[in-house]
């Protein structure tokens, strides 16, 4: 094996391990239901598990990206695996529910350097022509994490308790701690990067109230004075943030970066891919479950195969990407999942696992392809002092697009399918037509994801063709 290509893998897998540590994550969901029952706590206190880590995720990866530019990308990397390490153990000897969910935020960002730093580091450690299958590794390594936390965390549960799906990642941790000292190189950070402290600070303020305006909105509706109060506040920080940019010399987002295109364009179109696709993680359960007939177990199955699909398919993705331009085969990508989407509209309470299962396969695939080229389109059009902040942007897109596809497109779901009855405690002369009723909000709203992704499509396809 040449040296290179040895170098290739070693520098790969250490830059992956935190994405394969971020995407073990998973296993919370399967835990919560033993979680509550340990602290004795409601629905509403558990869910802030989640949603405290995904918001604190969001609103510091950016800073935490432009952070790396400045200081180095493997030393805030390992500061990354250091902080996470000490977050899971605090967790797992957790006494108190509020300290899980402080410690979470603790843990939300080792995750936010994880997600904005693997594909810095990666783009900044290969060969040019090997970036976008080494991108695709990056994502497929990640995607082996979500199937070992999915299906591996009910048999660590059922032996150990909740805690060991927490404290299990220590020594995962403690092993890429040492990998990262070892093999990973140095890369130069920018005398010329600006910390800026005010930006930082209207950076997370906007990203904060954005966040907490779409979670306001499922508590007290989209016109609530709480969600216009926030959402204002949101534009209001990011007003002041456009207009410091312009007027700084050295603004926190470096200069011409999202005048790029192919930057700009990029997260655009990885905000849509998320937005439209994230709807199976939240409207295919409750659909399966209630019209279909599928046990939790089959439903875990179901949700797992993009993820293996996505496995095989993304280091594909990223090696056409090296040999023709990134946004040709994101286009691709992004097509098989708007065929994928909209093949969703034969689906009713007659379909079966195999077929709904075949669906799956096809948007892993499409996710696959799309991710890594997409990664390789931003990674690859940015210089090496601005790989951090790119990163960061990227997962920032990708996060937007998840909680936005949950908040509005959910909400259009259960909206449209509301009788006031539930499917099982309604007569036999109703169920037919509450059955149609939810068949038929079930199919527009994976009409309008599929809107969504052509849109992208037909962004990244222009892109391609005025390159």
């Amino acid at each position: 094996m040449p040296v290179i290509a040895k170098r290739y893998w070693l520098v790969l897998a250490t830059a992956s391990s935190g994405m394969l540590l971020a995407s073990l994550d998973f296993s919370v969901n399967v835990g919560l239901p033993d979680i509550a029952t340990n602290f004795d706590a409601d629905l509403i206190e558990i869910y802030k598990i989640i949603t405290v880590y995904l918001g604190a995720t969001a609103t510091v990866q950016l800073i935490l990206g432009r952070i790396a530019d400045a200081y180095g990308l493997k030393r805030i990397y390992i500061l990354g695996l250091i902080t996470y390490g000490l977050a899971v153990f605090l967790i797992g000897i957790a006494t108190t529910l509020e300290s899980v969910i402080v410690t979470r935020i603790l843990q939300a960002f080792g995750n936010a350097i994880f997600l904005a730093l693997s594909p810095a580091i990666v783009t900044a450690s290969v060969p040019d022509n090997y970036r976008g299958q080494a991108l695709g590794w990056m994502t497929a390594i990640g995607m082996t994490g979500m199937i070992l936390g999915s299906f591996g965390a009910g048999f660590v549960i059922d032996l150990y308790g909740w805690r060991w799906i927490f404290l299990a990642r220590v020594p995962l941790a403690i092993l890429a701690l040492g990998m990262s000292v070892w093999f990973l190189p140095s890369v130069r950070n920018s005398s010329k990067t600006n910390l800026d402290l005010n930006s930082a600070a209207l950076i997370v303020l906007s990203v904060l109230f954005f966040i907490l305006f779409l979670h306001q909105t499922q508590i007290t509706g989209w016109l609530s004075f709480s969600a216009l109060i926030y959402i204002a506040a949101s534009l209001v920080a990011a007003y002041f943030l456009c207009k410091r940019q312009l007027t700084i010399s050295t603004p926190f987002i470096p200069k011409g970066l999202l005048r790029r295109r192919e930057v700009s364009i990029g997260l655009v179109c990885n905000f849509l891919m998320y937005l439209a696709v994230f709807v199976n993680w939240f409207v295919l359960p409750f659909f399966v479950a209630e019209i279909v007939g599928m046990g939790p177990s089959s439903i875990g199955v179901l949700l797992t195969i993009p993820a293996v699909f996505l496995l095989v398919s993304s280091p594909l993705g990223g090696a056409f990407a090296d040999r023709t331009h990134p946004a040709l085969i994101s286009t691709i990508g992004m097509l098989i999942i708007v065929v994928s989407l909209i093949s969703f509209q034969t689906v009713d309470n007659l379909s079966t696992g195999f077929g709904i299962a075949a669906r799956m396969a096809g948007l892993g695939i499409g996710m696959g392809i799309f991710q890594s080229s997409n990664l390789s389109l931003i990674m690859g059009s940015v210089s090496a002092r601005e790989l951090g902040i790119a990163g960061g942007l990227s997962g920032l897109s990708r996060n937007l697009g998840t909680v936005c596809s949950v908040t509005i497109l959910g909400s259009i779901f259960v909206t449209l399918k509301a009788t006031g009855q539930d499917p099982v405690e309604i007569s036999s002369t109703q169920l037919t037509d509450t059955v149609a009723g939810y068949v038929a909000a079930f199919r527009y709203v994976y009409g309008i994801a599929a809107v969504l992704g052509l849109f992208g499509a037909l962004v990244n396809f222009w892109l391609w063709r005025s390159r």
